[in-house]
């Protein structure tokens, strides 16, 4: 068996913070992306921005392989016991569900006032209950009544599957990788539908099922695949080894930036906006997070709130843009200063949202849970 690395405290503080980082880059890459809507062709910085982020989507994919990261982190020293299984659910529900509830019905309330299909309230209870609403299209099923819920209805179903696997103990990780290879690979192939392209995945009648094998999974099976090398010695010292050899990070970023930037085989697919997002946590994870002293702590504090800036960045647009109209400016409402606008308001938003929600009500709610134990697993992650 592999031993476990061990890591000191300020590496492993710095490991957390390059992964916060991330998801602060993810955050604002999917936001700006959605804000540059709201600017005209030929408004100031449009063309500019629309260059930089015109692969945005793509921070959807740098989520998932950062959220198949973190389960192997945070499940690795639990003790595999019904009740802590259940605990691990129930905690991963109260970091999502609140923040997304409340967003989701304030935006609901919004819309509201403006339109909403008559087909609204089973659209509600399918988003809050993370439902896909449609078989079409792929990957995203028919959004979710806060279009960005799409993607939540994939990070719900991932936690059940690892917690799912959890319930085999040493064997957990063989399980998952079975069910992948049964949802992702067995079921398409024995239907003639086996794709790797998250867009092009034909449906298979059912919503959930389409959601269950559509290869947009595979980032989280990637996140999977670094974490459990991250905690393989062997692994870890090779990867580690390979990105220090002089221009070899560098060249991984520079080569992941450029295809975002390009729009070079872009898709959710493991083999387009995968690669690039791959590449880049590798960096950060495996490397940089050895040579960088201190991460800029606004780039630490916009990854704390990350979940809350992907939740709200469009209920502010499209609520800005409703009250420039009502007060009977609609000038206002488009244009660079509103891109500019709205991108502050969802900052400020964001951050008041993160400090109530996400800190001190996932607090409160996490202390009714009965207390569990957490020991390190008798076997290594590893091997």
């Amino acid at each position: 068996m592999g031993q476990e690395h061990s890591l000191g405290r300020a590496t492993r503080e710095s490991k957390l913070n390059s992964i916060q980082v991330l998801r602060g880059i993810a955050a604002l890459y999917v936001t700006v992306y959605h804000l540059k809507d709201v600017m005209k062709k030929g408004d100031p910085f449009e063309k500019e921005i629309d260059f930089l982020v015109g692969s945005g989507p793509a921070g959807v994919s740098l989520f998932f392989v950062i959220s198949g990261f973190i389960m192997v982190y945070i499940t690795r020293n639990t003790e595999l016991t019904g009740k802590n299984i259940l605990k691990f659910i129930a905690k991963r529900l109260i970091r999502i569900w609140p923040a997304y509830a409340i967003v989701t019905l304030a935006y609901c309330f919004l819309q509201s006032r403006l339109s909403l299909s008559p087909e609204w309230p089973s659209e509600l209870v399918k988003s809050l209950l993370f439902i896909p609403l449609d078989t079409t299209p792929p990957p995203f099923y028919g959004y979710a009544l806060l279009n960005v819920g799409w993607s939540l209805n994939y990070e719900i179903y991932f936690y059940l599957l690892i917690a799912v696997s959890m319930l085999f103990g040493r064997l957990r990780w063989y399980v998952f990788f079975l069910a992948i290879a049964v949802t992702l690979v067995g079921i398409p192939t024995y239907y003639g539908v086996f794709t790797l392209k998250a867009d092009k995945m034909p449906g298979l009648g059912v919503p959930y099922l389409n959601m269950l094998t559509n290869p947009i999974i595979w980032n989280f099976v990637c996140g999977v695949f670094l974490g459990l090398a991250y905690y393989h010695r062997a692994l870890h010292e090779r990867i580690s080894g390979f990105l220090s050899i002089s221009l070899v990070a560098p060249a991984f970023v520079c080569l992941a930036i450029w295809q975002f930037i390009s729009g070079f085989s872009g898709g959710f697919g493991p083999f387009e906006w995968g690669i690039g997002s791959a590449a880049i946590f590798i960096v950060f994870v495996f490397h940089y997070q050895y040579r960088i002293g201190q991460f800029p702590a606004w780039l630490v504090r916009l990854g704390d709130m990350s979940f809350s800036v992907y939740l709200l960045h469009v209920p502010v647009a499209v609520g800005t843009a409703f009250l420039f109209r009502k007060m009977g400016f609609p000038i206002y409402s488009t244009g660079s200063a509103m891109f500019f606008l709205t991108l502050t308001l969802t900052l400020i938003a964001s951050r008041i949202s993160y400090e109530l929600i996400e800190v001190r009500l996932t607090a409160y709610l996490s202390r009714l849970l009965p207390a569990g134990k957490r020991l390190v697993l008798k076997e290594p992650v590893s091997r």
